[in-house]
């Protein structure tokens, strides 16, 4: 079954990873696509990129378990939101498989990213990293928590949903071990800081990045 993996993180929000195994004609049966989606899909280059793209419809329609014929639509910033029914969703994707995490509360900032773990990130950890997760990180320079790093900066990229803020600069994890329950990071600008509250999952060689705004951090 494509859905190899749900989790309700709390109350108000859920995770769906989905195994891309179908047919570009397969996926497109799942979903009632307008002109516009069609024409959205046939300007994607291989059929990799579509099935990517009409994977994760498939997957909120089965996280969502509606007869609607529900939209994607995308905000100033390209923050993407679902229409009938109204949910807060953040989309993501990589190799052979999608996720995506989905709320019915529009005003919950969350973020999903999800990688596979692979050596290669090893390379370019001064891209992403500050000095403070640098010196975390090289007590292990595990690939898995590189990985983690990456993963949770773009997740709360996605969560904080506006442009002109880098993964390197404005955005901050505070050390962690991988096996912790709960992370937590920053968005730090000049004139205000934000906190997230920070979730990793596996599945196979995926790591699962999760962030939502913790609006009651001080």
């Amino acid at each position: 079954m494509p859905l190899v993996y749900h989790e309700w993180i709390n109350d108000n929000l859920q995770l769906g990873l989905w195994h891309i195994t179908e047919s570009v004609d397969d996926l497109i049966s799942k979903l009632f696509l307008n002109k516009e989606e069609f024409e959205t899909l046939n300007s994607f280059g291989c059929d990799s990129r579509r099935k990517q793209w009409l994977s994760y419809r498939a997957l909120i329609r089965n996280l969502v378990e509606s007869d609607y014929i529900y939209r994607i639509f995308y905000d100033d910033n390209n923050k993407p939101f679902l229409v009938n029914p109204q949910r807060s969703i953040s989309i993501t994707h990589c190799n052979t498989y999608s996720a995506v995490l989905i709320s019915p509360n529009m005003t919950l900032a969350h973020g999903l990213d999800i990688e596979p773990v692979h050596p290669k990130i090893l390379k370019i950890t001064d891209k992403f990293m500050n000095p403070d997760e640098a010196a975390d990180w090289e007590k292990s320079g595990d690939a898995q928590k590189a990985v983690a790093y990456w993963s949770f900066k773009e997740a709360i990229f996605k969560a904080y949903g506006k442009r002109y803020v880098t993964l390197k600069g404005n955005i901050a994890i505070e050390p962690f071990n991988l096996n912790d329950a709960e992370m937590r990071g920053f968005v730090k600008l000049k004139s205000k800081q934000r906190a997230y509250k920070l979730n990793l999952r596996s599945y196979n060689d995926l790591m699962i990045a999760i962030a939502q705004e913790d609006r009651d951090s001080v």
